[in-house]
């Protein structure tokens, strides 16, 4: 007898003829293209890792990066310091929550059958993984400006298609009986990081067509404008990571989330104010026509709902049972980083650690989304131990290299990084050479109340669809 869900999965094709339905099912699927994007964010984020950890504990010595770089060694050491950033922002962090969660979940808490464009969706994950691979080819001193630029403007494409596909199918493609103010947090926070990317993506792939038709120092403009994103960047992050937090909390509290609404219109303001802030800057950034107010305003604009949703979850977690398990150990860390993003952001000179903060939030929120849902994608069950140890040492690593940036305490928490990679790349390894187990179709128990534990684990297991 089919589930609620599978009724909805099901019912969301009635009507359509044949060929399109086929067409919808078939044209790349919304899990197997959320499996590609957790892929590419994987393989980005070892790179990016082991970049940081090759230079914070300085394993590449002068004399390697000269010869890297054609006998430019502060050169090449900038380059590799800005592929890291590329790596963990533009092809790991944002490809993981939006286009890897989102992706797969959508649809599913949604109860649409497929994401609006299909064939779009497939294509938009081409664009990002061949931007991924140009902006390999940009550490080298010969390709380094043209690549750099071709990558992010293949980027750009890339989550712009994904961007206006996610709106097209919250939309349109969700269950005829569930109203906008009934979907879940997590897509909440999906559809208004879509509609930013469409509001913030275009202007800058306009930013980087204007240096190429400008010419000159290509390096020098583009820092310019990685700098200027760096104010949605953040709201760009963290709303997709206040989605899955959301999730897990309400699971591992066995209550819903407390304050639902004013958590969804915090993610709002998180959104509309962030744009509104960066827009602002962009057309005052330098004329000296901003004062100490308006600075104020602007970060409250921001701290204003980071502090609300914080509330939410406390009061979440005070009034209900808190479970401990892996998924929610991450959601803490998650939350902990929040914090400590909003006391930087006080400090004179803090917002650099603002900005890092929140980019170990966002890791942290994607390792919560992982744990919570790696059974429903997989059918499979992560080893305990090896998920324990992974926390234990990106906590203490993400500690150390945040509270100290120069000498060998930076270098420890840089080497401790590096080895929580590698415990995530074997446990991931180990964990697909294992056959699939038989896990119920929801394994959290009755904290998990969405639409996804109503289907079987993995999702598409009945239909012979693996993803």
């Amino acid at each position: 007898m089919p589930t609620i869900g599978q009724d909805r999965i099901d019912g969301a094709g009635a009507g359509l003829p044949m060929g399109d339905a086929g067409s919808r099912a078939g044209s790349g699927g919304h899990r197997n293209v959320g499996t590609l994007y957790l892929s590419l964010a994987v393989v980005a984020g070892i790179v990016g890792g082991m970049l940081a950890v090759a230079l914070q504990a300085g394993l590449l010595p002068h004399g390697v990066l000269a010869r890297w770089g054609g006998g430019d060694a502060a050169g090449m050491w900038e380059r590799i310091a800005t592929r890291h950033g590329m790596m963990m922002v533009f092809f790991c962090a944002l490809p993981a929550l939006f286009g890897g969660f989102g992706n797969w979940f959508v649809p599913l808490l949604t109860g649409a059958r497929d994401m609006a464009f299909p064939r779009l969706n497939t294509l938009c994950w081409l664009a990002v993984a061949g931007s991924f691979v140009l902006a390999l080819l940009g550490l080298s001193v010969v390709t380094a400006p043209a690549m750099s630029i071709a990558a992010l403007l293949l980027w750009c494409v890339g989550m712009l298609g994904a961007a206006i596909n996610m709106v097209a199918s919250v939309l349109n493609m969700r269950a005829p009986d569930m109203r906008l103010r009934d979907m879940p947090v997590f897509v909440w926070a999906q559809v208004l990081t879509a509609m930013m990317l469409v509001m913030v993506v275009p202007v800058l792939a306009g930013a980087l067509t204007r240096i190429v038709l400008d010419g000159g120092d290509v390096f020098a403009h583009l820092d310019t404008v990685l700098r200027a994103f760096a104010g949605p960047e953040m709201a760009l992050l963290l709303l997709p990571s206040i989605g899955i937090v959301s999730q897990v909390m309400e699971t591992f509290c066995g209550v819903p989330l407390l304050g639902r609404m004013q958590v969804i219109a915090a993610l709002v303001v998180m959104s509309v104010g962030g744009g509104a802030v960066w827009t602002h800057d962009l057309f005052n950034g330098g004329l000296g026509t901003s004062d100490g107010y308006h600075a104020a305003a602007e970060l409250l604009v921001i701290l204003a709902p980071v502090v609300m949703v914080l509330g939410a979850w406390g009061a979440t977690a005070l009034t209900g049972h808190v479970r401990p398990s892996l998924p929610m150990g991450w959601a803490v860390g998650c939350a902990v980083l929040l914090v400590a993003g909003g006391v930087m952001s006080l400090l004179p000179g803090g917002m650099g650690d603002v900005h890092a903060a929140t980019v170990f939030a966002a890791v942290f929120a994607t390792f919560a989304g992982f744990y919570y849902w790696v059974g429903k994608m997989s059918g499979r069950v992560v080893p305990r131990m090896a998920g324990l140890v992974h926390l234990v040492l990106t906590v203490t690593g993400t500690a150390m290299s945040l509270s100290v940036h120069q000498g060998a305490p930076a270098i420890a928490g840089a080497v401790l990084m590096g080895a929580s990679i590698l415990v995530f790349a074997g446990m991931v390894i180990v964990t697909c050479m294992r056959g699939r187990g038989h896990i119920a179709a929801n394994y959290w128990g009755m904290g998990a109340r969405t639409l996804e534990w109503t289907l079987p684990s993995p999702v598409g297991m009945d239909r012979g669809n693996r993803a």
